[in-house]
């Protein structure tokens, strides 16, 4: 049977260091603090913007990722992964998209309005863009709607979907009064509603399942948007987007960009070489030190969506035992591995307190484990586990730990040093344990063949549904814990079918308070978005929810 994550567009793999999450609803956008000290004064979008008047005609950007996607269909659940929609989002787009607070507004590209006309039953009307198609010039309508639904909702198990929340509560997709105008019916209240409308699938991908699984494994799907897939170099490692000659809105300034596959060690120098014209810092202290070394590049840093954590496999072994996740939370020094990140990369060193929201964001509260070796070392006592030496024992066996690591990702390695550290400074030896980066996630996490590991989630402006996967049910796709609590899914079913916003948040204060006291995941902490860019790119760079309009990123004029 295919496991199906809960959440919004659930989660998307981050490359071999990380993962990505989803979340929030009207009226609860995910916006940032208004107090700019609790964001330590980075923005919300960090690029340099141009007027599209202001920005070069032609020219190429070249991008790197860490792979080329294995499944260009970023619905299905091995195109979840950041790599893939970096890329196919410059080919993508729909009815919404996010400005740079984090709310969600209209694209007009795609449509003139997006109403919820009905709270009872709630309904939702779309009134589609009549100029924008796919590229091949068939329109855009309430037919690719309609597909997209039925692919979705979980109805049919030969889809291998990322997530089947709010599509499995939608009633109907109807037609009004043309084929224009999209009316969607909800059989139970969805809250995050419109986080459903920014992508739609052609028909004849979401009427079948098996071009739906399969047939984007070695090209794109057709493309919505302003550039399209020109060529594609699997050995090299290249794929090429131009301009879409079928796309209705403004002309894209950009001729084509490139993206390359480099592996993350060897980004550093690619940028410095001039082949790539972006660097994704991260928390990435030598990486920030060689683009501050390139002659003009421009280092930004915004707010960011993504956390790293420390997963841990509590279906059996020692960490099933909730007081030795306690443990592990309490030892493990958060706020160390959190300055260790980011004060080498010139931004704010802070944990992260929260399972659903990100600091900043509305809702965000720290409910998280202190660090206090001595109560660490109570929890384990709780656990049954006594000090023998400089060991914890239990039936005359002694507690040690494993971390599982993608080889040669220095974040990653680096974190995974410090859990060593911390833990076997107070008596629990950790083993780390590296495998080939290409299997990490498809080998060791998505089976669930580890006792801890440590990436990073990736968020998008919808947090409270989209979290949802990392922890309920336990065969989500996406809970690679292999636990969860029972109380969850009637808190997460009252949250997602709020429409207060000020309920939903308390809510969503509620299901936190449940995680911290089963402790699934240590979450560790936030990480700004931090990127070297060419001299003279503007409209695209570091950013923490703002949809990149690809019709305006380029250089700008002399």
């Amino acid at each position: 049977m295919i496991r199906k994550a809960k959440g919004l567009s659930a989660l998307a793999l981050l490359g071999a260091a990380a993962l990505a999450i989803a979340g929030c609803a009207p009226g609860n956008t995910a916006a940032p603090s208004a107090n700019p000290e609790d964001q330590n004064s980075l923005p919300s979008t960090a690029w340099q913007r141009a007027d599209a008047a202001d920005v070069q005609d032609g020219g190429s950007l070249t991008l790197a990722v860490d792979s080329l996607p294995v499944n260009w269909n970023n619905f299905h659940i091995d195109g979840n992964e950041a790599n893939t929609n970096d890329i196919v989002a410059a080919m993508q787009g729909g009815p919404i998209k996010i400005d740079e607070s984090g709310k969600p507004v209209v694209d007009e590209n795609y449509a003139s309005s997006v109403e919820l006309t009905n709270e009872s039953p709630q309904t939702v009307e779309i009134k589609l863009n009549p100029d924008a198609k796919w590229e091949d010039g068939t329109p855009i309508t309430v037919a690719d709607y309609q597909a997209t639904w039925k692919a979705n909702n979980g109805t049919n198990p030969d889809y291998v979907v990322i997530s089947t929340t709010g599509w499995d509560q939608i009633a109907s997709v109807e037609q009004g009064e043309n084929e224009f105008d999209v009316v969607i019916t909800f059989s139970s209240v969805y809250a995050d509603w419109q986080g459903l409308l920014s992508q739609v699938l052609p028909a004849s991908v979401g009427n079948d399942p098996t071009t739906f699984n399969t047939a984007y494994l070695t090209k794109a799907l057709p493309s919505s948007g302003p550039f399209k897939l020109a060529s594609l170099d699997s050995t090299a490692g290249i794929a090429t987007l131009d301009r879409n000659p079928n796309w209705w809105g403004a002309t894209p300034k950009l001729e084509t960009v490139v993206f390359r596959a480099v592996s993350q060690d060897q980004q550093g120098t690619s940028f410095s070489n001039g082949e790539i014209d972006a660097l994704n810092i991260s928390a990435n202290a030598d990486l920030y030190q060689t683009a501050q070394n390139v002659a003009g590049a421009q280092i930004q840093a915004s707010n960011g969506l993504t956390w790293t954590h420390i997963t841990m496999r509590a279906s059996d072994g020692p960490l099933a035992d909730v007081n030795v996740r306690k443990a592990v939370a309490s030892i493990v020094n958060r706020e160390q591995i959190a300055n260790t990140a980011n004060s080498p990369v010139g931004v704010p060193a802070i944990t992260q307190g929260s399972y659903v929201f990100m600091p900043g964001q509305d809702g965000y509260t720290d409910e998280a484990l202190p660090y206090d070796v001595d109560a660490g070392a109570q929890y384990l006592e709780d656990a049954g586990y006594t000090k023998d030496g400089d060991s914890w024992v239990k039936d005359g066996t002694p507690l040690t730990l494993t971390v599982t690591v993608p080889a040669d990702t220095a974040t990653n390695v680096q974190r995974a040093e410090q859990i060593q550290a911390d833990l076997g400074e107070a008596g629990i030896p950790v083993e780390l344990t590296a495998v080939p980066v290409g299997g990490y996630f498809s080998e060791y996490v998505i089976p669930g063949d580890f006792q801890m590991v440590t990436f990073s989630w990736r968020g998008t402006a919808y947090p409270i549904s989209s979290s949802e996967s990392l922890f309920s049910p336990v065969d989500s796709a996406q809970n690679y814990t292999g636990i969860t609590d029972d109380r969850l899914a009637g808190l997460w079913e009252e949250a997602n079918t709020e429409l207060d916003p000020e309920a939903r948040l308390q809510t969503a204060e509620e299901i936190d308070k449940v995680l911290w006291e089963y402790v699934p995941i240590i979450p560790i902490a936030p990480l700004p978005e931090v990127y070297a860019v060419s001299e003279g790119l503007v409209n695209w760079g570091a950013r923490q929810f703002e949809t990149i309009d690809w019709t305006i990123v380029g250089f700008a004029n002399a």
